[in-house]
């Protein structure tokens, strides 16, 4: 069986690597705009079909951002989660090998 190796200092920079990246999604998402107005368009009779679809496309964005933005804390999270379990089980195999030397 193979064994793996870990390096706290290296989940830990990834964690933040991603965590720095996370807001970035959030900032995309708040520069999308609520509604579009027709007017953009000119004055074409299909302008606020335009309008529409744009607003429409504008929603699914902001909500695929949301989404990008909340999965990155996920994963950040989750590496945090990761390295503070190695290092808990390494202060735990630490203290057991001093209890059986005793």
């Amino acid at each position: 069986m193979a064994t793996a190796s870990y390096s706290v200092a290296d989940i830990d920079q990834a964690r933040q690597a991603i965590g720095g990246s996370a807001g970035k999604f959030g900032s995309v998402s708040d520069g999308i705009p609520q509604n579009v107005d027709a007017g953009m368009f000119g004055t074409l009779g299909n302008s606020g079909a335009v309008a529409q679809a744009v607003s429409a496309l504008c929603d699914q964005l902001r909500t695929e951002y949301t989404k990008a933005e909340s999965l990155v804390g996920a994963i950040e999270r989750a590496l945090d989660t990761t390295g503070q379990n190695h290092t808990n089980t390494e202060q735990i195999n630490a203290q057991s090998f001093r209890i059986q030397q005793r």
